[in-house]
């Protein structure tokens, strides 16, 4: 609507304002803080519509910014943060996923619904960021189910941990650390428990 456009920032102001990895981190760690309270105070209030639609902001926020610290070349990285077209979520965590994640995400995994369809985790966050209908009828879903909602907090805890995460990448670059030891730092954060467990050494004798 004309007079109602926000003006864009020029990249030369995100640069300044971004550019320092310790200053990202924490003013993405904010801004996903203040998503979850947002979805809690959705979900106090039943506007599970609402919360379905944050689904992909905080995984989007995080993503990004692990692929500006520590995957996009220096030239890249105007563009990435303009969120000028092309710019991809989808791609994105498709090579965070391999460089960083080490090929451990999980969003594009095919799972199964209870109606035997198929679907990925990056179908889903994509269906509630553009207010789908499959968005308004997933919410149906938890209204209808209450057992549906006692989920919730998981996806919450989940979300947290990435706060977590970025508040540790926060405190080692204000410490001074490389970008490859924070990065490794990192890879290890996001191991499963399984992937840290020792194989049974075979008898060769």
């Amino acid at each position: 609507m004309q007079g109602c456009r926000a003006q864009r920032p020029h990249a030369e102001a995100l640069i300044r304002e971004l550019n320092d990895p310790a200053q990202l981190t924490l003013l993405v760690k904010s801004s996903i803080a203040e998503l979850i309270n947002s979805a809690k105070d959705d979900i106090k209030n039943g506007r599970f519509f609402g919360y379905i639609t944050r689904w992909r902001q905080p995984e989007e926020l995080y993503y990004r910014t692990l692929y500006v610290l520590f995957v996009a070349e220096q030239i890249e990285i105007p563009h990435i943060l303009s969120g000028e077209r092309p710019n991809s979520f989808v791609e994105i965590w498709r090579t965070v996923n391999k460089a960083v994640l080490e090929g451990r995400g999980v969003h594009e995994t095919q799972l199964e619904d209870l109606n035997g369809d198929i679907f990925t985790p990056m179908d889903t966050i994509n269906s509630g960021a553009h207010a789908s209908f499959t968005a308004i009828l997933t919410c149906l879903g938890y209204v209808r189910n209450p057992e549906y909602q006692e989920q919730i907090p998981r996806h919450f805890d989940h979300w947290k941990r990435f706060c977590t995460y970025l508040d540790h990448m926060e405190r080692m670059f204000k410490a001074g650390r490389a970008k490859e030891d924070v990065l490794a730092a990192v890879r290890h954060l996001h191991k499963p428990a399984s992937a840290w467990q020792q194989k049974p050494l075979t008898d060769k004798s």
